[in-house]
């Protein structure tokens, strides 16, 4: 599973604070990891902090998780990301958090949707970004399909 997701991240331990009343890692903390760690699939996208001084950033519109297995405390989370598709004004990557035997305990997609912060809203991507994030999807689509069914889409 792991290969089918370019971006590797650093291994998160599940410490007792992160664990819930049921004894393993809570929800909130499924979408910490997900979001702290896809800072890499970020900066290589684009996003930037010389992009945002440019006046544009992106911002998440929607997010799906599912929990498939649980991670209990002193257990690894290990993040992965990969980019889907792309079009004119949405980006949708997703990640998987597998255990320490390779199992998928959690998949993540988020759609962001690029923003002028000159006016806040929505706005087409500078043709040269969109360029490199097609040419990203189509390295990252040659690494097969996912094992997963996906639940977001760009129409």
């Amino acid at each position: 599973m792991k290969n089918k997701f370019p971006y590797e991240c650093r291994p998160v331990t599940v410490t007792k604070d992160m664990c819930d009343l049921n004894g393993h890692m809570n929800v909130v903390y499924y979408t910490h990891i997900f979001e702290d760690c896809c800072v890499e699939l970020y900066d290589d996208m684009g996003f930037t902090a010389n992009y945002f001084k440019k006046g544009f950033s992106s911002f998440t519109v929607e997010m799906n998780i599912r929990y498939l297995k649980e991670l209990k405390e002193e257990e690894k989370a290990y993040p992965y990301f990969r980019l889907i598709d792309v079009g004119p004004k949405l980006i949708h990557y997703g990640g998987v958090i597998l255990t320490e035997d390779g199992e998928l305990s959690a998949t993540t997609e988020n759609m962001l949707v690029h923003i002028d912060m000159n006016v806040r809203k929505s706005s087409v991507m500078p043709k040269y970004l969109l360029e490199h994030l097609g040419k990203m999807r189509e390295e990252h689509a040659k690494t097969g399909e996912l094992d997963f069914e996906l639940r977001l889409k760009i129409k």
